[in-house]
């Protein structure tokens, strides 16, 4: 007797999405959490590199 069902409800729905539309989900996600990253560096950077008053 398992204590969690092995079985994922969401797993044949997800196979039945084309593999380009996952795909295009998973490099549209990479690119914002990259674009997001360089962006709170930048702030970080022009944050650490402004004149002390």
């Amino acid at each position: 007797m398992a204590i969690i069902d092995p079985r994922l409800d969401g797993a044949d729905r997800a196979e039945a999405t084309p593999l380009w539309q996952r795909l295009g989900w998973m490099a549209a996600i990479w690119l914002g959490s990259v674009l997001t990253l360089g962006a709170v560096a930048t702030v970080i950077r022009y944050w650490l590199n402004s004149p002390q008053s």
